[in-house]
């Protein structure tokens, strides 16, 4: 019968051995994992030039200290960009697959080898991780002698497609209605930022400016919020950027409500909070009942997955690195909310934000029905975030004012750029076909 020809020998469970299963799969974290921490490198190293001063000082070899000193040290700058950059084509080596994969093995097994002869306090990461990874490489070795295109076949846990036996129609009245008041909330609230005297009063000026920036970025937002609801949008990849528009504003406006003094829109706020909730809640509830279709390839669906877990892990790292050593007695962690209150962006980021992104690769690995779909809401949600976040420092250079970059900033700009190209392969997936019907409109009293 057809629906037992798609399935190819080398995908089935039964033929494929369970260790050279579990060897891709640590291949894929790896990768990602390399990935991410060539962007964490650069992006420290163009925070501070100096915070590798000091990093092979322990070394037994004399050699190694002195030419880190005399070499590395003279353009710190141009030598770790140089290696975050090698990190980086090691993770894209282990992430593509086949031959590639081989060499993305050996160099990071050869990473590993060198980094130990900084010194013993190294000896503590290294030798477990080559403990792990050198089993893991010899049992993916012999599977990636040819594999480039074999895994892209479907597997037998994919789920089948949801049915597509409705049409998409247009935006209900409810959803055009209330997205117009939530389009000219966040004008309102954002003029205010942009126009008054003091909108952000007792913040530094760096985040005065960040705020004004991301205020520029919200009413673009509210635009393209307003447009998504013509009654002549009626599309998945609509649908989809309107919910992942709605997420942003979300996240955003928590973070005003929460981390930003009382303002004369305090209330402004509140109603954008409430609007873009209520509209995101429903958005993905009809998802997760009617599912669209996607034609997002294996590959790609692999890809976003580990992009989305390594991403929520290591952010959660992040913060837990700053929050942890104070919590055991260290120094107060640094940013802070107004007052010495707890940073919003922790609260949001760890009690919501960062396990539901993770939720969402672990989704997208596990290949169901609903995963494409939220990875989507997920990758604009990001990409309109850091989006905003970057226009920040534009604006400052835009007005001469400080431009103040974090140790992260490299890591969000290349976040930035990755979120960019896989939210648009994503929307290309969905077919201008079915999407969740929206829900019949109710009657208030």
């Amino acid at each position: 019968m057809p629906e037992t020809t798609i399935l190819q020998p080398r995908t089935s469970p039964a033929v494929v051995p369970s260790g050279r299963t579990r060897a891709s799969v640590v291949r894929r974290f790896v990768g990602g994992f390399y990935l991410v921490m060539g962007g964490i490198n650069a992006g420290i190293v163009a925070a501070d030039p100096e915070a590798y001063r000091t990093f092979a000082d322990e070394s037994f070899w004399p050699f190694v200290t002195d030419t880190w000193r005399s070499v590395v040290m003279a353009h710190p700058v141009a030598w770790i960009l140089a290696l975050a950059a090698g990190e980086v084509v090691l993770g894209l080596l282990l992430l593509r697959g086949g031959p590639a994969a081989r060499v993305g093995w050996a160099g990071v097994i050869a990473f590993h080898v060198l980094l130990m002869s900084f010194g013993f306090g190294f000896w503590l990461w290294c030798v477990p991780a080559l403990l792990l990874l050198v089993p893991v490489a010899r049992a993916d070795w012999p599977a990636l002698a040819g594999e480039t295109t074999a895994t892209s076949a479907p597997t037998a846990r994919e789920a089948p497609p949801p049915p597509a036996d409705a049409a998409p129609g247009p935006t209900s009245t409810v959803t055009r209605w209330s997205t117009w008041a939530l389009a000219a909330a966040v004008v309102g609230a954002s003029l205010y930022g942009l126009l008054a005297e003091t909108p952000y009063r007792s913040l530094p000026e760096a985040t005065v400016v960040s705020a004004r920036a991301q205020d520029a970025c919200s009413m673009v937002v509210a635009a393209l919020l307003v447009l998504l609801v013509r009654p002549t949008v009626s599309s998945n990849a609509s649908h989809l950027a309107r919910l992942g528009l709605l997420a942003y504003l979300l996240y955003s406006y928590l973070i005003y409500v929460t981390g930003v003094p009382m303002n004369r829109v305090f209330l402004v706020y509140v109603v954008i909070v409430f609007l873009s909730g209520a509209g995101l809640l429903g958005g993905l509830h009809r998802l997760v009942e009617r599912p669209p279709t996607s034609t997002a390839s294996p590959r790609l669906t692999r890809a976003t997955g580990w992009v989305l877990v390594v991403t929520a892990v290591l952010f959660a790292g992040l913060w837990l690195s700053v929050l942890l050593p104070y919590a055991l007695g260290g120094p107060r962690p640094e940013p802070e909310g107004v007052g010495g209150t707890p940073y919003p962006v922790f609260i949001l980021d760890l009690a919501a934000v960062l396990p539901a992104i993770a939720a969402v690769g672990v989704l997208l690995l596990r290949r169901r029905a609903v995963a494409g779909a939220l990875a989507t809401v997920a990758l604009l949600k990001i990409l309109t975030l850091f989006t905003a976040l970057w226009a920040g420092p534009v604006l400052a250079l835009v007005t001469d004012a400080d431009v103040h970059l974090g140790p992260d900033a490299v890591p969000s700009l290349l976040l930035l750029a990755a979120s960019a190209w896989l939210t648009a392969r994503w929307l290309r997936s969905f077919p201008p076909g079915p999407r969740p019907v929206p829900a019949p409109e109710r009657s208030t009293p």
